[in-house]
């Protein structure tokens, strides 16, 4: 009889704020230079040299200095409605964006896909993976399931650490996790004053944190995405519908997906909402594979619980460089992406608050650990180094190590 195969660890998502490190390669990794960690999640073959990653204060700072604005703030100011935000949880800005943000955030989102798929194209065992906290992966992905994850993001498959997926998605080795490491714009987007306003306005607080970011390629034949809602932690999940003032006071995490392209309602990966299924606070229930299943369970008989309408499901339609804000409870999905026309770009920047009553930051989604470490050893700007302060911040998250934790 065959032994049934054990997958490796998943590895932890935020190392630096566990009490002690029991993996002796991943305290090796975290207690060397960050120079060193940084250039093993920018392996050579990725032809990406000064990445951000490995920018020095100078770097940051032109950043800093050559910023353009990336949205018309009036338009925005115009279109945002902080109380509709809060009743119904999202909030569509459409064409917000300057012309120049428009092609700058386009190209930014199209590097981000090539360098994600060299990665995947890539012999991995050029991979530095011991100085990545692990020993060398003896399984492998498919060539059907990485050819299948080409042009697109989230495909490569995700169930464990075995062939090193989660290892090099939590390090960004892969670009599509954490892409402002990457790709110069998009960290200027990630830090820019006005992105910043914008999760002020969404979440009412004046300081805000990074929980995570990511791209979300869509490419023509995308199937199509579920149904589903994210957790916030602290406890305020799947624990039942919540006036306004009490939802506001939760430790929010506001979605900022952002298409520079736009796209149509049919057929072409556009976003679905429904209207106050926030306030439900139900993440585990709130699933579905697509809208007949959806409408056929969850949806089935329920109202929003402010206005008492039944709830909806919308589909956007949306013009190039808008922007939509959702709260992170809210029910979403994405429709499919027909085999005509080209790639749906998008990247996806999450930001969250504090709980107003415990005064505690759940940590963050997925904040690299070459990030985590550079913030807690001061290399990065006042700035950076605030977003990331959950990523290594022990006092300030309470002893909690995952974002999911009550």
């Amino acid at each position: 009889m065959t032994e049934p195969r054990t997958l490796d660890p998943s590895p932890a998502k935020n190392p630096l704020l566990l009490p002690r490190l029991d993996d002796p390669l991943v305290a090796l990794a975290l207690q060397g230079p960050t120079a060193e960690l940084a250039h093993a999640t920018r392996p050579d073959f990725m032809q990406n040299p000064r990445s951000p990653v490995e920018w020095s204060s100078r770097d940051f700072a032109r950043m800093a200095a050559e910023r353009l604005d990336l949205f018309d703030w009036q338009a925005v100011l115009g279109q945002f409605d902080a109380e509709a935000f809060r009743r119904d949880g999202y909030a569509v800005l459409q064409g917000i964006m300057t012309a120049a943000a428009v092609d700058a955030w386009t190209a930014a989102l199209q590097r981000g896909q090539e360098l994600n798929d060299r990665l995947l194209a890539a012999d991995w065992g050029a991979v530095d993976w011991e100085r990545l906290g692990r020993r060398p992966p003896t399984a492998t992905v498919p060539v059907a399931d990485i050819s299948a994850a080409l042009g697109s993001s989230q495909l490569v498959p995700q169930g464990g650490d075995e062939a090193g997926v989660k290892t090099l998605r939590q390090n960004s080795v892969f670009a599509e996790y954490f892409p402002a490491g990457h790709v110069p714009y998009l960290m200027n987007v990630l830090t820019h004053p006005q992105m910043l306003a914008l999760q002020r306005l969404c979440l009412g607080c004046d300081t805000v944190y990074l929980d995570h970011i990511q791209l979300l390629t869509r490419a023509p034949g995308y199937p199509g995405g579920a149904w589903h809602s994210h957790k916030i932690g602290g406890g305020h999940d799947n624990v039942g519908p919540v006036g306004l003032d009490d939802y506001r006071r939760q430790p929010n995490i506001n979605l900022t997906l952002c298409y520079p392209q736009g796209f149509s309602a049919d057929d072409d990966g556009g976003l679905k909402l429904i209207r106050g299924s926030h306030l439900f606070r139900d993440p585990a229930g709130c699933r579905g594979p697509d809208d007949d299943a959806l409408r056929q369970g969850w949806l089935s008989g329920r109202k929003h619980p402010v206005t008492g309408r039944p709830l909806e499901i919308e589909r956007l339609d949306l013009p190039p460089g808008s922007i939509v804000c959702c709260l992170s409870h809210a029910a979403h999905a994405v429709a499919p992406k027909s085999q005509e026309g080209s790639t749906r770009w998008s990247s996806l920047f999450c930001y969250r608050k504090i709980d107003d009553v415990s005064g505690i930051a759940q940590p963050p989604s997925a904040v690299p650990a070459v990030w985590a470490l550079k913030a807690q050893r001061g290399e990065l700007g006042v700035d950076l180094t605030g977003l990331l302060r959950p990523s290594f911040d022990r006092a300030l998250t309470a002893g909690r190590t995952d974002h999911a934790d009550a």
